[in-house]
Protein backbone atom coordinates (compact mmCIF):
# COMPACT_ATOMS: atom_id res chain seq x y z
CA UNK A 1 0.00 0.00 0.00
CA UNK A 2 1.26 3.76 -0.82
CA UNK A 3 0.04 6.98 0.48
CA UNK A 4 0.50 8.05 -3.06
CA UNK A 5 -0.98 11.97 -2.34
CA UNK A 6 -0.02 12.22 1.14
CA UNK A 7 -2.70 13.91 3.68
CA UNK A 8 -3.69 16.99 1.93
CA UNK A 9 -6.13 19.28 4.43
CA UNK A 10 -8.45 21.24 2.63
CA UNK A 11 -9.27 24.77 3.73
CA UNK A 12 -12.97 24.88 3.79
CA UNK A 13 -14.29 28.25 1.99
CA UNK A 14 -16.60 30.56 3.83
CA UNK A 15 -19.27 30.18 0.84
CA UNK A 16 -19.57 26.07 1.31
CA UNK A 17 -20.87 27.48 5.03
CA UNK A 18 -23.22 29.97 3.63
CA UNK A 19 -27.37 28.82 3.92
CA UNK A 20 -26.20 25.23 5.44
CA UNK A 21 -27.66 24.34 8.40
CA UNK A 22 -25.42 22.54 10.96
CA UNK A 23 -27.58 19.73 11.38
CA UNK A 24 -26.84 18.91 7.63
CA UNK A 25 -23.52 20.44 7.15
CA UNK A 26 -21.44 16.86 7.47
CA UNK A 27 -24.21 14.88 5.35
CA UNK A 28 -23.76 17.57 2.65
CA UNK A 29 -19.63 17.09 3.33
CA UNK A 30 -19.58 13.26 2.77
CA UNK A 31 -21.87 13.41 0.23
CA UNK A 32 -19.82 15.90 -1.60
CA UNK A 33 -16.82 14.33 -1.22
CA UNK A 34 -17.85 10.82 -1.77
CA UNK A 35 -19.38 12.15 -5.39
CA UNK A 36 -15.81 13.92 -5.95
CA UNK A 37 -14.00 10.70 -5.49
CA UNK A 38 -16.28 8.30 -7.38
CA UNK A 39 -15.49 10.25 -10.37
CA UNK A 40 -11.71 10.33 -9.81
CA UNK A 41 -11.95 6.62 -9.35
CA UNK A 42 -13.72 6.82 -12.49
CA UNK A 43 -11.32 9.35 -14.19
CA UNK A 44 -8.18 6.94 -12.93
CA UNK A 45 -9.81 4.00 -14.72
CA UNK A 46 -10.57 5.39 -17.66
CA UNK A 47 -6.85 6.56 -17.94
CA UNK A 48 -5.29 3.55 -16.72
CA UNK A 49 -7.26 1.44 -19.48
CA UNK A 50 -6.52 4.04 -22.07
CA UNK A 51 -2.88 4.18 -21.47
CA UNK A 52 -2.32 0.55 -21.00
CA UNK A 53 -3.81 -0.10 -24.71
CA UNK A 54 -1.83 2.55 -25.99
CA UNK A 55 1.27 0.77 -24.61
CA UNK A 56 -0.03 -2.77 -25.30
CA UNK A 57 0.40 -3.83 -21.75
CA UNK A 58 -2.58 -5.57 -21.75
CA UNK A 59 -1.50 -8.49 -24.19
CA UNK A 60 -1.58 -10.83 -21.02
CA UNK A 61 -4.68 -10.03 -20.06
CA UNK A 62 -6.07 -9.05 -16.75
CA UNK A 63 -4.20 -5.98 -16.40
CA UNK A 64 -6.90 -3.52 -17.26
CA UNK A 65 -9.08 -4.94 -14.11
CA UNK A 66 -8.95 -1.57 -11.82
CA UNK A 67 -11.39 -1.10 -8.89
CA UNK A 68 -12.09 1.71 -6.05
CA UNK A 69 -13.30 1.53 -2.84
CA UNK A 70 -14.38 4.78 -0.69
CA UNK A 71 -13.61 4.37 2.50
CA UNK A 72 -15.44 6.69 5.10
CA UNK A 73 -15.00 5.28 8.11
CA UNK A 74 -13.12 7.48 10.23
CA UNK A 75 -15.07 10.85 11.00
CA UNK A 76 -11.85 12.99 9.56
CA UNK A 77 -10.61 11.58 6.42
CA UNK A 78 -12.24 9.27 3.57
CA UNK A 79 -10.27 6.80 2.15
CA UNK A 80 -10.24 6.55 -1.90
CA UNK A 81 -8.47 2.67 -2.50
CA UNK A 82 -7.53 1.88 -6.09
CA UNK A 83 -7.02 -1.38 -6.41
CA UNK A 84 -5.44 -2.77 -9.54
CA UNK A 85 -3.41 -6.38 -10.51
CA UNK A 86 -0.81 -7.53 -8.47
CA UNK A 87 0.99 -7.84 -11.18
CA UNK A 88 0.94 -4.83 -12.57
CA UNK A 89 3.62 -3.33 -10.50
CA UNK A 90 6.25 -5.89 -11.94
CA UNK A 91 5.49 -4.62 -15.74
CA UNK A 92 5.54 -1.04 -14.01
CA UNK A 93 9.01 -1.46 -12.98
CA UNK A 94 10.18 -4.54 -14.96
CA UNK A 95 11.98 -7.59 -13.53
CA UNK A 96 15.73 -8.52 -13.86
CA UNK A 97 16.65 -11.76 -15.60
CA UNK A 98 18.30 -14.53 -13.95
CA UNK A 99 20.86 -14.04 -16.75
CA UNK A 100 20.28 -10.35 -17.57
CA UNK A 101 19.44 -7.10 -16.23
CA UNK A 102 19.88 -4.97 -19.76
CA UNK A 103 15.55 -4.67 -19.49
CA UNK A 104 15.42 -3.37 -15.99
CA UNK A 105 18.43 -2.44 -14.62
CA UNK A 106 17.01 -0.45 -11.58
CA UNK A 107 14.17 -2.33 -11.12
CA UNK A 108 13.82 -3.95 -7.48
CA UNK A 109 12.62 -7.40 -8.66
CA UNK A 110 14.48 -10.17 -10.32
CA UNK A 111 13.53 -13.74 -11.38
CA UNK A 112 15.40 -16.18 -9.41
CA UNK A 113 14.80 -19.27 -11.21
CA UNK A 114 13.17 -20.73 -15.05
CA UNK A 115 10.35 -21.79 -13.11
CA UNK A 116 6.40 -20.72 -13.36
CA UNK A 117 3.58 -21.44 -12.14
CA UNK A 118 0.61 -22.88 -13.94
CA UNK A 119 -1.56 -19.18 -13.36
CA UNK A 120 1.82 -17.75 -15.49
CA UNK A 121 1.70 -20.20 -18.09
CA UNK A 122 -1.43 -19.56 -18.93
CA UNK A 123 -1.20 -15.46 -18.85
CA UNK A 124 2.16 -15.80 -21.21
CA UNK A 125 0.22 -18.49 -23.47
CA UNK A 126 -2.77 -15.90 -23.93
CA UNK A 127 0.29 -13.83 -25.06
CA UNK A 128 1.38 -15.98 -27.46
CA UNK A 129 -2.44 -17.30 -28.68
CA UNK A 130 -3.03 -13.54 -29.20
CA UNK A 131 0.32 -13.57 -31.96
CA UNK A 132 1.72 -10.32 -29.82
CA UNK A 133 4.63 -12.67 -29.45
CA UNK A 134 6.44 -14.62 -31.72
CA UNK A 135 7.94 -17.64 -31.31
CA UNK A 136 9.97 -20.10 -34.27
CA UNK A 137 10.53 -23.50 -35.06
CA UNK A 138 14.42 -22.04 -35.38
CA UNK A 139 13.96 -20.55 -31.28
CA UNK A 140 12.83 -23.53 -30.26
CA UNK A 141 16.16 -25.47 -31.83
CA UNK A 142 18.23 -22.19 -30.64
CA UNK A 143 17.42 -22.29 -27.30
CA UNK A 144 17.35 -26.14 -27.18
CA UNK A 145 15.14 -28.14 -24.61
CA UNK A 146 13.73 -25.80 -22.37
CA UNK A 147 11.73 -26.78 -19.16
CA UNK A 148 9.65 -29.84 -19.09
CA UNK A 149 11.08 -30.90 -22.69
CA UNK A 150 14.39 -32.29 -20.41
CA UNK A 151 11.97 -34.72 -19.07
CA UNK A 152 9.65 -35.61 -22.20
CA UNK A 153 10.76 -36.55 -25.62
CA UNK A 154 6.90 -35.89 -26.56
CA UNK A 155 5.71 -32.54 -26.94
CA UNK A 156 3.69 -30.53 -29.06
CA UNK A 157 5.00 -27.25 -31.09
CA UNK A 158 2.90 -25.34 -29.18
CA UNK A 159 4.12 -26.46 -25.55
CA UNK A 160 7.49 -26.40 -27.09
CA UNK A 161 7.46 -22.59 -28.17
CA UNK A 162 5.34 -21.62 -24.69
CA UNK A 163 8.24 -23.42 -22.68
CA UNK A 164 10.62 -21.25 -25.09
CA UNK A 165 9.05 -18.12 -24.86
CA UNK A 166 8.71 -18.13 -21.05
CA UNK A 167 12.73 -19.34 -20.52
CA UNK A 168 13.63 -16.38 -22.64
CA UNK A 169 10.92 -14.06 -20.24
CA UNK A 170 13.02 -15.32 -17.28
CA UNK A 171 15.95 -15.48 -18.72
CA UNK A 172 16.29 -11.65 -19.71
CA UNK A 173 13.56 -10.21 -18.02
CA UNK A 174 10.51 -7.65 -18.45
CA UNK A 175 11.34 -4.74 -19.88
CA UNK A 176 10.37 -1.77 -17.72
CA UNK A 177 7.50 0.35 -18.84
CA UNK A 178 6.86 3.19 -16.28
CA UNK A 179 3.07 4.19 -16.74
CA UNK A 180 1.34 3.54 -13.14
CA UNK A 181 2.95 7.22 -12.13
CA UNK A 182 2.05 8.71 -15.48
CA UNK A 183 -1.51 7.50 -14.71
CA UNK A 184 -1.67 9.37 -11.38
CA UNK A 185 -0.24 12.16 -11.95
CA UNK A 186 -3.14 12.67 -14.93
CA UNK A 187 -5.83 11.39 -12.65
CA UNK A 188 -4.58 13.44 -10.00
CA UNK A 189 -3.45 16.53 -11.77
CA UNK A 190 -5.63 19.92 -10.56
CA UNK A 191 -7.94 17.68 -8.36
CA UNK A 192 -6.33 18.96 -5.07
CA UNK A 193 -7.47 22.47 -6.34
CA UNK A 194 -10.46 21.85 -7.52
CA UNK A 195 -11.68 20.19 -4.66
CA UNK A 196 -10.52 22.80 -2.75
CA UNK A 197 -13.25 24.91 -3.30
CA UNK A 198 -15.59 22.95 -1.79
CA UNK A 199 -14.71 20.65 0.64
CA UNK A 200 -12.97 20.91 4.07
CA UNK A 201 -11.77 17.44 4.74
CA UNK A 202 -8.89 15.27 5.14
CA UNK A 203 -8.35 13.27 1.51
CA UNK A 204 -6.01 10.11 1.64
CA UNK A 205 -5.73 7.95 -1.79
CA UNK A 206 -3.79 4.61 -0.79
CA UNK A 207 -2.75 2.42 -3.98
CA UNK A 208 -3.17 -1.21 -3.61
CA UNK A 209 -1.29 -3.90 -5.63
Amino acid sequence: MANITGRQKIVLQDKFLEGTGAENFNDKVSSTIEAFLAELGNKFKDNWIETTNAKNIVASGGIDKVEFIIDETDANKVTLNILFPYYAKFVDKGVKGVKSSANAPDSPYQFKNYGMNAEGRASVKRWLDSGKAKVTATDVKRYGSVGSERKFSKISEADSKLNTLIYNIKKYGIKKRDFINPVLNETLDGAAKELSDIIGKEIVINIFQ
